[in-house]
């Protein structure tokens, strides 16, 4: 079905800022109406970029809804546990635990998913990096409906190291310490926005309106809240996961 001319616009809009490394006002910008049209400019963003949808981060809202964005640019880690990041920009990082999809994720129908049925769709639990490059001037405190439709400010994800089944039991800290080019800016214990890194999973799953493919990463929130990174970052990640990154915005000027 053709996109309407103002979700189009506007996805052209985030895109063009995404490619340049730059953001945008938010007064300038027509605000979609609903989350149906934040999600269908998410959608064309992608699509006019030919960017493939590789996962989706999820959260809970305040009213206890979902809400969600793809991911598009997915760097895996070697197995030394290393790994490069570049986009036009990279502003903040958020370390976190994700779930990589062994089995494709049905729309529920009439049949919700539980707990158990949702994690038998998992092959593998992993730490992972997330990365935020925010197309508005004001990130996440921008209109809520712009920060949505601008995929909730990600930049793109790195895949870590995988991690046991016990770490997605509700109520844990991890022991975690980032540093940032040799300067600690984090030091634990990280803690689930959620208390439980599968509720935000669970409630992603049973509000899908189309299948999601198997191999596609799912991650629900960050353990160490949003961490701003320089343009040039040396990022040093451990704890309960070790992970050594670096990171680069390679917007010009």
């Amino acid at each position: 079905m053709p996109v309407s001319s103002a979700i189009e616009t506007l996805a052209r809009q985030l895109l063009d800022a995404d490619s340049q490394g730059i953001r945008l006002s938010s007064a300038s910008l027509t605000e979609p109406r609903t989350s149906a049209e934040a999600f269908a400019v998410q959608r064309e963003t992608l699509s006019l970029n030919n960017w493939l949808t590789a996962g989706y981060k999820v959260a809970i809202r305040p009213d206890g809804s979902s809400v969600s964005a793809p991911m598009a640019h997915i760097t895996h880690a070697s197995e030394s546990g290393t790994a490069g990041f570049e986009r036009p920009a990279v502003d903040a990082l958020e370390v976190e635990i994700c779930f990589v999809l062994g089995k494709d994720l049905a729309v529920p129908g009439g049949t919700p998913y539980t707990r158990e049925t949702l994690l038998d769709h998992v092959a593998t639990i992993s730490s992972g990096v997330e990365f935020l490059g925010h197309r508005l001037d004001d990130g996440g405190k921008s209109p809520a409906l712009l920060f949505l439709a601008d995929r909730l400010g990600n930049a793109g994800y790195v895949l870590g190291e995988e991690l046991p089944a016990t770490m997605i039991e509700p109520g844990q800290a991890y022991p975690l310490t980032i540093t940032i080019n040799g300067d600690t800016v984090f030091t634990g214990p990280g803690k689930h926005p959620n208390d439980d890194p599968v509720a935000a999973f669970l409630l992603f799953a049973n509000a899908l309106t189309e299948p999601v493919a198997k191999g596609r990463i799912i991650t629900t929130g960050s353990l160490c809240g949003a961490i701003p990174t320089p343009a040039r970052a040396a990022i040093a990640i451990s704890g309960f996961t070790t992970l050594t990154v670096t990171a680069a915005s390679t917007r010009e000027g």
